[in-house]
Order: structure tokens, then C-alpha cells, then sequence
């Protein structure tokens, strides 16, 4: 994690607002392949899609209406009541349409393999197995509502925002889903959760409207209001690595908040000081040279900070590095995380 001293006094811009083509947004969820944004709409059912000029287009029709977004692979996934749905980004065409069982799927995460769907009114969490159409419960009790999800990539755990008045912000153990910590954050009914460019934590509440920053994983976290102007309800938000910009549905006033984060250029995360091997780039920059692993270590994985797998594989000397920019993180189970900038 950065120093706390980077939580204070941050460099934010003005936001980018767009309204007249949403209806009651809930999710945003950008899209580093195609550079766009999705928003689901609970007014109309339907997932438009926002390009960075500004122009907004159909993508897909969703019954019952779409409410948490997430992508993984080449397929936009949705929760639509008790039902996960999976639309191919290249052309909206639906390729899933699974029933959990569940009465209200809320919130949407991936760590880079599972899906994670939050059951508001079950209070329970299902973990989804897009490729076999598979579901298990994950979390068979919450003890709370559960609404935004989002996996943590340093810590290993999906971190759940909980509604209701003195909301808290819940890890659970990817591995085996056991408890690891709690976050009084003293707001309430928290909609959405991600991870900015940092790796800092970012939620969404409604009491008061707002955008909150902390840092999972210490024993006292500092919490800043990042004070996001036109604000009503905001929603499921979603964080922009390529733009670093954090990416907001207001469904009071039917906006979508494009928030540039402007401190992300200002520091890079250190070192995990438990991992036993060291991560750094090639001189051209096109590939990690991962040092200090033993011939039968386990496979790598390659995320970007908000957790999405970008490349896995067994290590090896020099890895060959997709194309990205930005903070990524370098997993190996057993061994910690690296992280480091790709300019």
C-alpha cells in the first residue's frame, strides 16, 4: 500500500457528467479492450455503452433489469434478479443466463477466474463458474446486507460493502472464505466498492452521497471524503486504470460522474515486504524478469490493480508483458505479491 501521507490533499479534476441517455443507472464497468464504458439502466433494462467522446449507444436489453456489471474475458456479465447473464463484448450477442437461486443479485466481482454475485435480500454470497455454468454458495450467511463486491488482489480476499446505516466494508478469504476483517466506515447503505490506482479502497455511499477512500489492511484506517460534486444515490462504481478515473452511475439524477483521479501519477505502491522474490522490467520494457523463485514454485498470476487477471502461466526467467500501463501486481501463492509501475 502507498504511504498514508498520499491520502491527504490529493490532485482531483473536475468531473466529466453525461444524463440525457440514462435512465436510473446502477453499474458502470469500463472496458480497457474496447476503451468504453457499460451502464446498466434500471429504468428502461437496458446496458448502454459510453465511448470517450461522449456518444452513447445501445449494447444489450436486460430482463429482469440489469443491475451489477463485470467483465471477464469477452463477456460482459450481469445480475438480473435471482440470474447471472453473459453478453460477448464484441457484439451484445447473450451466451449465459444461469439461475443461482438467489432473490436479488446485486453486486459483481471476478478475480480473474470465479464470478463473486452478492444476494441482497438473501444475504448470501454464490460463486460462479462461467465456463461450466456452475454455482456454489459461497457465503451461506452475510450477517448483513451485502451490495458491492470486488476482489482484492494483495490481501486475497473479496471485499463486500454492506447496506444499512453504519456500514461496514467485509473481507472474506478468497481460498476459503473465512472472515479477515471488518471496516466500520462511518457512512451508510454503501452501493458500490473498487480499488483505484493505488490500490486504495473507494466506496460509494448513500448516507451521506458520497465517494470515500481508505486502505484495506491496516489496523486504523484514515478515511477521506474525496468530495464528488453532483452526486444523488451513487451506485455500483467501477474504477478506470487507463484513465485513471473513477466511473459513477448517480441514479437520483440520472448521471453517469466521470471522476478523473489526478494523484495516480504522483506515487507508485513499494514492494511487499513478505514476498520472497523480486519483480522488475526488461530494458525495452516489454517483458517482467521475475528473480528469486524456485524452480517449483507455483504459477504466476499477472493483475492489474483492480484484480483483473491480465496473464498466468508458470514463471520463468522473463515474461512476456501484455499491453498495459500502470500499476500490475504479480502474485505467486506462497511467495506474496510484487507490484510496479509499466510506463
Amino acid at each position: 500500500m502507498i504511504p498514508r501521507s498520499f491520502l491527504l490533499g490529493p490532485m482531483l479534476s473536475a468531473p466529466l457528467l453525461l444524463s440525457a441517455q440514462y435512465n436510473s443507472p446502477e453499474s458502470v464497468e469500463y472496458d480497457p479492450t474496447g476503451d468504453r464504458y457499460f451502464v446498466s439502466n434500471l429504468g428502461d433494462g437496458t446496458i448502454q455503452q459510453q465511448d470517450q467522446a461522449g456518444t452513447v449507444t445501445p449494447f444489450a436489453s436486460v430482463s429482469p433489469d440489469p443491475y451489477g456489471l463485470e467483465i471477464l474475458g469477452d463477456t460482459l456479465y450481469a445480475c438480473s434478479g435471482g440470474r447471472v447473464k453473459g453478453f460477448l463484448l464484441s457484439n451484445g450477442t447473450q451466451v449465459l443466463d444461469l439461475n443461482t437461486g438467489a432473490g436479488f443479485l446485486n453486486g459483481i466481482a471476478t478475480d480473474g477466474h470465479f464470478l463473486y454475485v452478492t444476494d441482497f435480500s438473501g444475504q448470501q454470497i454464490f460463486r460462479v463458474e462461467p465456463s461450466t455454468a456452475s454455482v456454489t454458495t459461497w457465503v451461506a450467511g452475510t450477517g448483513g446486507t451485502p451490495n458491492g463486491i470486488v476482489y482484492e488482489p494483495v490481501f486475497d480476499v473479496l471485499l463486500v460493502a454492506y447496506w444499512g446505516p453504519g456500514a461496514i466494508v467485509r473481507g472474506y478469504d478468497r481460498s476459503t472464505a473465512a472472515i479477515m476483517g471488518n471496516v466500520s466506515t462511518g457512512v451508510g447503505n454503501i452501493d458500490g466498492i473498487t480499488i483505484e490506482c493505488h490500490g486504495l479502497v473507494l466506496i460509494s455511499s448513500w448516507s451521506p452521497d458520497r465517494i470515500t477512500r481508505f486502505e484495506w489492511g491496516v489496523m486504523s484506517p484514515q478515511f477521506e471524503d474525496l468530495q464528488v460534486p453532483a452526486l444523488s444515490q451513487p451506485a455500483d462504481i467501477d474504477f478506470d486504470t487507463v484513465h485513471d478515473r473513477i466511473c459513477i452511475p448517480s441514479g437520483g439524477n440520472d448521471q453517469v460522474v466521470l471522476f478523473d483521479l489526478a494523484d495516480c501519477a504522483t506515487a507508485a505502491p513499494g514492494s511487499s515486504p513478505t514476498a520472497a522474490f523480486s519483480v522488475s522490467l526488461t530494458a525495452d520494457g516489454h517483458a517482467l524478469r521475475l528473480q528469486g523463485l524456485p524452480p517449483d514454485a507455483p504459477a504466476y498470476r499477472l493483475l492489474d490493480v483492480t484484480g483483473r487477471l491480465l496473464r498466468t502461466g508458470r514463471p520463468q526467467a522473463t515474461v512476456d508483458l501484455p499491453a498495459c500501463t500502470g500499476v500490475v501486481l504479480v502474485q505467486v501463492d506462497g511467495f506474496g505479491v510484487r507490484r510496479l509501475i509499466v510506463p
